[in-house]
């Protein structure tokens, strides 16, 4: 073996002591350090995560409170058909349709409750009316079903005058019409 000169051996131990030093911090000491950084940022990160829900958490009663005035609210303004089952609201609906007619001087033929569909996260009760009114009575009667409470809307009208040849003078009075239509309301959609 060569004996090195003094200098050059201390220059070769030395520069493995650097790369020992070096390959140390690379492989231990480097990923400890950001391994702590991370958990360091994740439990700052989870404390705002906690704060915001802490003061959500706070604001949960005063928002549950408004709510049920919401609820109270629309539950109260007639806009829904009333009844808590399809059933309910559709035999409602069926009672607020014949009273209407013969209120306003029609006569019902029949009435038929359809079935309930859903429409978005309403339930649509219908019912098919069929009834004999003059023009008059017959304007009244749909004012008095669009106008009121519930809020309820006609659908595929079918308006036939009853006879379709009459003499001259016959048409100057009010002809008696054939109608026929679907009335349909809403259910108030379930509140959780």
């Amino acid at each position: 073996m060569t004996n090195l000169p003094k200098w050059a051996s201390r220059t070769a131990a030395l520069s493995i002591l650097f790369v020992l030093l070096g390959a140390a911090y690379l492989f231990v000491v480097g990923p400890l350090v950001e391994a702590y950084r991370s958990a360091d940022e994740a439990i700052e990160l989870t404390g705002d995560q906690l704060a915001r829900y802490e003061n959500i958490s706070k604001s949960y009663p005063a928002l549950k409170t408004q709510l049920e005035k919401l609820n109270r609210r629309q539950a109260a303004s007639g806009v829904y058909l009333p009844g808590n089952t399809d059933a309910l609201a559709a035999a409602g609906l069926q009672e607020d349709v014949s009273a209407t007619i013969e209120k306003n001087g029609g006569k019902l033929r029949s009435i038929q409750i359809l079935p309930v569909t859903n429409d978005g996260d309403f339930k649509r009760v219908s019912v098919r009316v069929q009834l004999t009114a003059t023009l008059g009575a017959f304007t009244q009667i749909l004012y008095t079903l669009e106008a009121g409470k519930p809020v309820v809307f006609v659908d595929n009208l079918d308006v036939k005058n009853r006879r379709a040849r009459r003499a001259k003078k016959d048409q100057e009075q009010d002809p008696e019409l054939v109608i026929r239509f679907d009335l349909y309301g809403y259910l108030r959609p379930e509140v959780s």
